[in-house]
């Protein structure tokens, strides 16, 4: 987690990692994708969640640090916003919420079309919200 803005990570075990990937695998609105390489294999995963009654789905990327600098989490997460605008024709907006010291996830999310909004107040208080409406 450290690659992704939390240096320590979040302190999650097994057990609640497990707990995780149920709730991914059981929830139609959470869709989960692994990223691999050719050359590299497993780089790293991908995710979004609808809100319907929001009409947004949140986004979400993980890379391993052998898998970044390569223009793989680009592809990857350009991927990931045309299947969520593909699949979702009730989602108007994707978003995520990069930390302000994560220069290159925000450089990541700029190159997708992605740019800093106001936050939703429906949303728990956060430094940023980062949106593309379709």
């Amino acid at each position: 987690m450290r690659w992704v803005g939390f240096p320590d990570g979040l302190g999650w075990t097994g057990e609640g990692m497990a707990d995780w990937l149920h709730a991914v695998d059981g929830d139609p609105n959470r869709h989960h994708f692994v990223i691999e390489d050719a050359e590299l294999g497993f780089c790293g995963e991908a995710y979004y969640l609808v809100e319907p009654a929001r009409r947004r789905a949140m986004l979400d990327i993980k890379l391993r640090p052998e898998a970044q600098g390569r223009g793989i989490a680009s592809r990857a997460l350009s991927s990931l916003i045309e299947t969520v605008f593909d699949r979702e024709p009730s989602v108007d907006a994707v978003w995520t919420e990069p930390a302000r010291r994560n220069r290159r996830a925000r450089r990541l999310y700029r190159g997708c079309g992605l740019r800093p909004r106001r936050r939703p107040s429906d949303l728990p208080p956060w430094e940023s919200y980062w949106e593309r409406r379709r």
